[in-house]
């Protein structure tokens, strides 16, 4: 702890250097590419492990929904998606509808991948981009169906690695759903809570959400 005097030792550009310091460390340490794929990796074989087990639905929807929660940073996502009004939300909004935007791209997620079978998930290096995030590339093959491409964009968080941006086939996840809110022509962040907990009450899913995201 920093007492009295060393807060006058130390005067105003000392403890902005410390601040500075501070924030840096929570970061997390500095990714790297190798980091970066290995995590792609680590999350893909997970995926291909919950998708391939005989467990009833409701199960593997849960655990897809947990696998979901743990690789992405749902948090940074929700605030791209919304815009210009992110600089006006407050904190009880913000982790409502986190939680509620969560639940609705893994129904979403859920509903368009749970039931493919992946025969080969292929991660290849991470590529450094110039705001220090990774973005790794990767080729997964389906039964009975084209090869899917997929890009995450991972960045470092006090946490670890984490998920902040998906592009299939060179659609963004967050500029997706930037534009889907956009065309919902709803102006205010009370009003996308309101729309998706008429979409997401009552689901494994949310249920899940809410227990792992609180």
């Amino acid at each position: 702890m920093i007492g009295p005097t060393a807060i006058r030792i130390l005067g105003a550009s000392g403890i902005a250097a410390l601040v500075a310091w501070a924030g840096v460390a929570l970061q997390g340490t500095a990714l790297t590419p190798d980091a970066a794929t290995s995590y792609i990796n680590k999350m893909g074989d997970r995926a291909v492990a919950v998708l391939a087990t005989e467990a009833e639905e409701p199960v593997r929807h849960r655990e897809f929904a947990r696998l979901m929660i743990d690789a992405i940073d749902f948090e940074a996502i929700a605030l791209q998606t919304l815009g210009r009004m992110a600089r006006t939300v407050s904190q009880h909004d913000k982790q409502e509808f986190t939680q509620l935007f969560a639940a609705h791209v893994i129904e979403v997620a859920i509903e368009r991948f749970g039931n493919i079978q992946i025969i080969r998930f292929k991660a290849s290096e991470g590529r450094m981009q110039p705001n220090g995030d990774a973005k790794v590339h990767t080729r997964i093959e389906r039964e009975g169906g084209e090869p899917l491409s997929v890009d995450w964009r991972v960045r470092s968080t006090a946490g670890g690695p984490k998920i902040n941006d998906i592009e299939v086939e060179g659609y963004s996840l967050v500029i997706h759903y930037r534009g889907e809110f956009e065309r919902g022509q709803v102006s205010n962040v009370p009003g996308l809570i309101s729309k998706l907990k008429g979409m997401h009450k009552n689901t494994v899913v949310w249920d899940t959400v809410q227990r792992e995201m609180r």
